[in-house]
């Protein structure tokens, strides 16, 4: 019986694409694989699916036990942008080399090492406003305007409150943008046509005393206000352009409508996420090659970004933070259209056939015996003729199935983005006290060994170091070799008056904390 249950669990994995779905909450991914006609599977233990659909993030050491023929919907490292914390710290830090390029996010924060800075601004006589958040929550949580410093927390992010929104129909909005980072090494960003525009829910007034506390005018989270009485659920998903959840593309036609320069504004978008992902880039690449060191196809993680764009009252977007598991929750029909075109997309875009898991079996051990034979220059033309080989597969499946989705990078003219990705590698090494490596300088000889001898009273000994003689000086052979430190002798078992047999102690010389300086 244990046979034919293996057999038939054989089986059922031997034709198709398999998806686990165990660690997520979101049916929506179910719904999706369904359409596709793939295996579902909700094991937590099944090791052997193609690809893996988490809601958590994924940590270094887990992506090491995936196969090259597998997919996971994480990068470890995303934290880097995904937390408001570090992503206010990194995005300061490249605005401070980058002035005019990394101007698009609010005046930020990161308590308790910026609050001496936080602190002259609440000095003289205009009265400003700052929105207060928790460092790593989601859906609104811990969030508050306040215009007093007594009422700040010791650690949050704070930033400037952006007062002037462009409205829509009186109401503040925001947009949430969906992002697909395809590969990390070498960066490979696309964006979807579709998204959500998330109104308020009370009309938008200027922030004042009064109305500090009023979170459904000055905040369009969807898990705030959906639970005001006033919220309007859509109930069609053609009439996307009504209620207080819409869809991006109609909205944009909306602006197009009214002689909007909608290109331009795209091109901008754009241009921010691009460059919030060159921030983060350099760690995942770090992170990924120390996990996957001998996988050159960049395929096994994927991962879908929700980024949160503000439209100020000239029309110019500024991020506000980036969700590295955004929510796919669906509760109007037209969540589950914008959100099933998101997902579904992706899932093509991987370009996953019913061969991959036989072929990475068929082949594995002798790719890698044909690795063992190679020596090391012909190993590393290999690599690269097979990561090059892999690229350029992957741009076939891209051009073929990328869908809804369009490739923001690489791109024509990528070169200052390119920079911006050196730049963000030296941040992160000088952030872990690492030299970069074209700032190396060749480490310093190491300090000549120095032994010393002991006085004619083993409790007297001296601290005096003995003049070494440089070997390039020196005519003894000896001096080029490295000095051997002869293993510790056992001095012999001494019989003391009493009969009692003692075992003297040996000092170690070469242990300075064992050396005493004479009085």
């Amino acid at each position: 019986m244990e046979n034919q249950d293996s057999s038939d669990d054989d089986s059922r994995y031997s034709y198709g694409v398999t998806i686990n779905v165990s660690s997520t909450q979101y049916p929506v991914v179910t719904e999706v694989a369904n359409q596709l006609g793939w295996n579902v599977s909700t094991d937590p233990d099944d090791d052997e699916c193609d690809i893996y659909w988490q809601d958590c993030a994924l940590p270094t050491d887990s992506l090491v036990k995936f196969k090259s023929y597998q997919r996971v919907n994480h990068f470890p490292g995303m934290y880097a942008v995904a937390r408001k914390d570090h992503l206010g710290k990194n995005l300061k830090a490249m605005k401070n080399m980058f002035p005019g390029h990394f101007n698009f996010f609010p005046q930020t924060w990161v308590l308790p090492r910026d609050y001496n800075d936080l602190k002259t601004n609440f000095i003289g006589k205009r009265t400003k406003t700052f929105i207060c958040k928790p460092e790593a929550s989601c859906q609104g949580k811990g969030i508050f305007l306040t215009r007093r410093l007594e009422d700040i927390p010791e650690k949050c992010v704070v930033q400037r409150y952006l007062h002037k929104p462009y409205l829509l129909e009186g109401l503040k909005f925001d947009l949430r943008v969906y992002v697909l980072v395809a590969g990390c090494d070498p960066l490979r960003l696309f964006i979807h046509k579709e998204g959500l525009v998330r109104l308020a829910t009370e009309a938008y007034v200027f922030p004042s005393a009064s109305n500090l506390n009023d979170m459904c005018m000055h905040l369009t989270n969807y898990a705030i206000n959906k639970n005001n009485p006033k919220f309007q659920f859509n109930s069609n998903e053609a009439d996307d352009f009504k209620g207080h959840k819409r869809s991006l593309a109609s909205f944009f036609k909306h602006l197009a409508d009214g002689g909007e320069d909608v290109e331009k504004l795209w091109g901008e978008i754009c241009d921010i996420i691009t460059k919030t992902v060159c921030i983060v880039q350099p760690l995942l690449a770090h992170l990924y090659r120390s996990a996957q060191a001998n996988d050159h196809s960049n395929a096994i993680c994927f991962q879908i970004l929700g980024f949160d764009i503000f439209l100020d009252y000239k029309l110019r977007p500024h991020l506000l933070e980036v969700n590295h598991t955004p929510s796919f929750t669906t509760d109007t029909p037209l969540d589950s259209t914008i959100k099933k075109s998101v997902i579904g997309d992706a899932l093509r875009l991987l370009g996953l056939t019913e061969t991959n898991k036989s072929d990475y079996y068929t082949n594995h051990q002798t790719h890698f015996l044909k690795l063992a034979m190679k020596k090391p220059k012909e190993l590393r033309s290999l690599k690269i003729e097979m990561k090059e080989k892999y690229n350029q597969r992957k741009l076939e499946i891209e051009n073929q199935f990328r869908g809804g989705y369009t490739k923001i990078y690489p791109k024509e003219n990528c070169a200052l983005y390119e920079e911006f990705m050196l730049s963000a590698r030296d941040i992160w090494l000088n952030t872990l006290a690492i030299r970069p490596k074209h700032k190396e300088k060749p480490p310093a000889p190491p300090p000549p060994l120095s032994f010393q001898k002991p006085s004619r009273s083993p409790m007297t000994i001296t601290s005096r170091k003995k003049e070494v003689r440089s070997p390039i000086k020196s005519r003894s052979i000896k001096a080029l070799c490295e000095p051997v430190i002869k293993p510790r002798l056992r001095l012999p078992v001494l019989r003391a008056s009493n009969g009692a047999f003692v075992q003297p102690k040996m000092f170690d010389f070469t242990d300075p904390r064992a050396t005493l300086t004479r009085d």
